[in-house]
């Protein structure tokens, strides 16, 4: 970069969607929105499934909870096991592998955390651009005594195998690692480090929020024991997501109740069937996505002073553009929604792009 202030912008439209999608802000605040502004973050949240809303209100009219003993309750028990069994399919495992969260933040507490108080004080590996909900459970992790090895990553963000390979001490347990990145649209190679992790025995968890359903997870061929999902992000509510785990056994709980032994309580039934059905009916068109990324690309690539931070074809777009504050930025572009941030304002300061660049820091 040639400067230290660097505003840094992520699309996601999906880069294939001719339709935008259009916000109406005029109850929110008139003050401080237009009525129409047109949504370019698809990374954060889908817009709603038709197919999963017209679920949601169908079953959210039924009466009961599916952890009571009545006819109502069974009803809805087997609803959820229906629901799960549509996400088994999709990742080709067994029903009980499958616990419903309130959404992958959730999931990824209950995953992290279950494996370090199951091994007190054990070592623990992920990489510097995870999502904070990963991130921050490292750090307190790292605050009650134990040891945590953040591995570095390219330009591009991958995260170098070898390095991976070296950090393994005697008493590592975890692996944390996303399958893809929200901010820059880094795929990175599950299988190889499934390998690695199966090789010395240590446990491989791994954030697909952003990815499950629109690339293709092997649990089995990628050694994955822990897997981390989001409805939200394929047209799901918001507020509903799931874990995959591989053996219950593996997992200290650090929730209890009644229930799920791993996320206990009520169930959300309307919301879990509202997911199973945005995972029925979820596509994505790989081509046109590819077509328009390089599209963009190379429209993009002839303005000066805006760098490229996404290497690889994905509904992620990124750039950093140098010499422009959040703020001026944003200001200009007041009629679009997108995630946005900049290098020198501490608040909004991304740990993915700092990985990538050391100057942006």
């Amino acid at each position: 970069m040639k400067s230290k202030i660097s505003a840094f912008v992520c699309i996601s439209i999906l880069l294939g969607i001719s339709e935008f999608v259009y916000a109406d802000n005029s109850d929110v605040s008139q003050k401080n929105y237009q009525n129409k502004t047109i949504f370019l973050d698809y990374a954060s949240s889908w817009p709603a499934n038709e197919q999963a809303a017209k679920k949601f209100n169908e079953v959210n009219k039924l009466y009961g909870n599916s952890s009571g003993m009545n006819q109502h309750a069974g009803d809805l028990f087997n609803l959820e096991a229906q629901s799960a069994q549509v996400l088994a399919d999709k990742l080709r495992v067994k029903i009980g592998q499958i616990h419903f969260t309130s959404g992958a933040t959730a999931a990824n507490n209950v995953a992290i955390l279950g494996v370090a108080y199951k091994y007190p004080k054990c070592h623990l590996i992920t990489s510097k651009i995870e999502h904070k909900s990963v991130l921050h459970v490292f750090k307190h992790l790292e605050e009650q005594g134990y040891r945590v090895t953040y591995l570095d990553v390219d330009k591009q963000g991958h995260i170098d195998i070898s390095q991976l390979e070296k950090s393994i001490q005697k008493d590592t347990k975890l692996i944390s690692i996303q399958m893809f990145n929200s901010e820059i649209g880094t795929l990175q190679d599950l299988q190889k480090i499934g390998e690695i992790a199966k090789k010395h025995g240590i446990l491989f968890h791994s954030d697909a929020a952003q990815s499950f359903c629109k690339y293709d997870i092997d649990v089995e061929k990628m050694n994955i024991d822990l897997l981390t999902v989001s409805g939200h992000k394929i047209g799901a509510p918001k507020g509903i997501g799931a874990l995959y785990v591989r053996k219950f056994d593996d997992l200290q709980p650090i929730m209890f109740g009644s229930g799920d032994p791993l996320f206990p309580g009520t169930k959300p039934t309307a919301s879990i069937c509202a997911f199973a059905e945005a995972v029925k009916t979820f596509k994505i068109d790989k081509a046109k996505i590819e077509r328009n990324y390089n599209i963009l690309k190379t429209e993009i690539s002839k303005i000066k002073d805006v760098y490229i931070n996404s290497s690889t074809p994905s509904h992620v777009f990124s750039v950093s553009i140098c010499g422009i504050l959040l703020g001026d930025l944003k200001a200009g572009m007041f009629d679009y929604s997108f995630s946005s941030g900049c290098s020198c304002q501490t608040h909004s300061r991304s740990n993915v792009i700092e990985a990538i660049d050391p100057q942006a820091k």
